[in-house]
């Protein structure tokens, strides 16, 4: 027999009996989710091109198709109750639109029952309906909402998270131009998830993640002004009201990854709305918290969540950030009077203590600027 050409002296493992695993699931990210909807467009307030009075009878209906699919499927008790109520109101198009309010009276009514059997197709053909719907389905979205969140808000089976959150990631990208201009509502439905309430780690991070999806959106130059700025005010005023809540700690950890992961990219890279996210972090200091109190619960989160984005990226594809950086807390530091107290520059130095302490400042490529703006010299 020949020798082992390293040498080592190798531990001798008896698989002859091995029992294989039926550890097959995978953890997926609310981005990897996305993804697998890359052929999915997301929806404009405008009506459905194929929801032409004159055509209406001959459109596909997606919430039918899947109706046909899940019979052949699953033959579970609930499933088969829900789809002899639903077949009457379903039979095309049109009358799907007729019946809308009693199909999703019926979807409520199954899918609060929470039954691991039926749950599959039931949220299966909530996103078919949402689909079916359009622009009509925005509202009915709070209460879906509220549907999956009880679901993933209770102690569940991996599975039942899987599809929960699958249903969710599909609303979110499909519904994500209607929601968008005030995410405010779909932010205070997530809080519990985020924190505010004590849920499973995971829970809480793929919530962030979810919420982080929509946050991009509102980032781009055309929603910054009109839906990330009071989105950002909203969750300051959020979390600085649980300053004494027993979850204020969780909670604020859970923004911190909302935020965090909104402006991260994939492969060590930060998004391109991420520089516009951090800027208006940075802005949304409020000035109560440029002082040398032992509280600063918003000055706290933006280092976070800076910490996390330098952790994350390296030096070439942080220097963008870096710039943006340096230019809001200059204009920061511009906007205090001359003869204001020294401690007003509290969040100036400790945004730039992070900056070039973190990773020993390696992620800062332009060390004169930034010496510059930390002593005042720019």
């Amino acid at each position: 027999m020949p020798s082992k050409s390293s040498g080592r002296i190798a531990k001798v493992r008896n698989v002859k009996n091995a029992t294989p695993h039926n550890k097959n699931h995978r953890w997926e990210s609310f981005s990897t989710k996305i993804t697998k909807f890359s052929s999915l467009q997301p929806l404009r307030r405008v009506r459905r091109h194929d929801l032409e009075s004159e055509d209406v009878s001959t459109t596909t209906s997606y919430l039918q198709n899947g109706l046909a699919k899940w019979s052949e499927l699953n033959i579970s008790l609930q499933f088969c109750a829900f789809k002899r109520q639903l077949l009457p109101m379903s039979e095309s198009l049109p009358q799907i639109l007729h019946f809308e309010h009693g199909i999703m009276d019926l979807l409520a009514q199954h899918i609060s029952l929470q039954d691991k059997n039926s749950l599959e197709p039931l949220l299966d053909l909530l996103t078919a309906f949402a689909h079916d719907l359009g622009v009509r389905f925005e509202k009915y979205f709070a209460r879906s909402l509220d549907l999956l969140l009880a679901i993933v808000g209770k102690p569940q089976d991996v599975e039942v998270i899987e599809w929960s959150f699958a249903a969710l990631a599909f609303l979110f990208k499909y519904l994500s131009k209607l929601l968008v201009p005030d995410l405010r509502p779909t932010f205070d439905l997530l809080a519990p998830l985020l924190g505010k309430s004590r849920h499973a780690p995971h829970i809480a991070r793929f919530a962030a993640q979810a919420m982080s999806f929509l946050i991009r959106k509102a980032a781009t130059p055309s929603h910054r002004e009109t839906a990330l700025v009071p989105l950002v005010e909203h969750v300051r005023s959020s979390l600085c009201s649980m300053v004494e809540d027993r979850q204020f700690t969780l909670y604020r950890d859970g923004l911190m990854t909302m935020f965090a992961e909104a402006i991260k990219g994939t492969n060590r890279t930060i998004h391109s709305a991420g520089s516009a996210i951090m800027t208006t972090l940075i802005a949304a200091v409020p000035e109560e918290e440029s002082c040398l109190a032992r509280e600063a619960t918003w000055l706290d989160l933006v280092c976070g969540v800076l910490t996390s984005a330098i952790h994350h990226a390296d030096v070439d594809t942080f220097s963008g950030i870096v710039d943006d950086v340096l230019d809001a807390v200059q204009a920061k530091r511009e906007g205090i009077q001359q003869d204001a107290l020294q401690w007003q520059l509290v969040p100036s130095v400790r945004i730039l203590s992070v900056l070039s302490g973190v990773r020993q400042g390696s992620r800062i490529s332009n060390w004169n600027r930034t010496s510059r703006i930390f002593y005042g010299d720019a």
